[in-house]
């Protein structure tokens, strides 16, 4: 087991935030608002993390963390990674009102929850969760809708979806990532993309619906702000010429 140390802690400050030597472990710590334990083994992050109050930013990513350390005295969080470590569920969240990063790719999370104290969230990556054979990740629905006021960008992909309904309540959406499913329906996709009005970025690309014959254009007809898709521009000609020919004719789409 490798757990957080109040030493291990003072060397993983910034180098702009060097300790004076007349300083104490606590005083130095109650200072800084970077901190680097990414890559340090841990498999706990025990209370000391607590003397770091004006702490902004946090780096945990790549360790061995089952669950989130607590967090709930550092209320200046507005960074926080935790990508590639082995947490299970979201928790401790709820005092980081100023949180607007949360960066959970590649860990162990079936369930999104626990995000209602988060009124300043931006930014959420969720991808490539490591699930059961058969599993999908899902959404609490009170999470999701408590986040629609500010969440601008989600990147949900490698994570076994066959729908994106859940995530309609996210009205600000300027990106959404959702590549490496398992959706399928050109009509049930073409029914929730409206969803997103201010939706600029999306990727699909590795979800079995993007080898249908049309679904460009369909998804184009469906979104009226987006600029890419699969990392591919849409030209205002384009987008011109297939909103007149739906207009005229409509855009036939697969049944399934």
């Amino acid at each position: 087991m490798v757990k957080s140390t109040v030493a291990l802690l003072c060397k993983s400050t910034s180098n702009l935030k060097k300790r004076k030597i007349d300083e104490t472990p606590d005083q130095y710590l109650k200072k800084i608002t970077h901190l680097y334990l990414n890559g340090k083994h841990l498999d706990e992050v025990g209370p000391e993390l607590a003397l770091c109050k004006q702490l902004n930013v946090l780096y945990l990513y790549d360790n061995m963390l089952k669950e989130f350390p607590d967090l709930s005295v550092l209320t200046q969080i507005t960074h926080l990674y935790l990508q590639n470590n082995q947490i299970t569920r979201i928790d401790n969240l709820g005092s980081l009102a100023r949180l607007e990063k949360l960066f959970l790719s590649r860990n162990c999370i079936s369930l999104v929850e626990g995000l209602e104290g988060l009124t300043a969230l931006q930014e959420l990556r969720l991808d490539n969760q490591k699930l059961y054979p058969g599993e999908s990740l899902l959404f609490d629905e009170q999470s999701v809708t408590s986040i629609a006021e500010t969440l601008t960008r989600l990147d949900v992909s490698g994570n076994a979806l066959e729908t994106l309904e859940d995530l309609t309540p996210l009205k600000k959406l300027l990106y959404l990532s959702a590549g490496n499913n398992h959706i399928k329906s050109i009509r049930k996709l073409s029914e929730v993309l409206p969803s997103w009005p201010a939706l600029t970025h999306l990727e699909l690309q590795g979800n079995p619906v993007m080898k249908k014959l049309r679904v460009r254009d369909a998804i184009v007809v469906n979104t009226k702000s987006l600029e890419m898709l699969d990392n591919k521009p849409i030209p205002e000609t384009t987008r011109q010429f297939l909103e007149n020919w739906n207009h005229v004719k409509g855009i036939r789409l697969d049944n399934s």
